[in-house]
């Protein structure tokens, strides 16, 4: 599970100019690409200012599982697992 701060971008510019680093350094750091302190810090100064924590969930593995190739009467003519076809 990943996580993020979704901001807007006036708010990013606002906060490289309040934190003198780059657009580019802040978004990393609200992705959590960064993790120095002042990445902690921009991501705190984001939060309060609005901004909205988002957790990111994975579910292409659980999609990826099997899929079953049915014929038009419903009947399995394949099945496919992990990119593998099964007759």
């Amino acid at each position: 599970m990943r996580k993020k701060i979704e901001l807007d971008a006036k708010s990013k510019v606002k906060l490289a100019k309040t934190f003198g680093v780059t657009v580019q350094n802040v978004s990393q750091a609200l992705l959590f690409k960064r993790n120095s302190v002042q990445a902690c810090k921009i991501r705190e100064a984001a939060l309060k200012n609005g901004a909205s924590l988002v957790q990111i969930v994975d579910v292409t593995d659980e999609l990826k599982r099997q899929v079953k190739v049915l014929d038009a009467k419903g009947n399995v003519k394949a099945v496919i697992v992990n990119d593998v076809v099964t007759l």
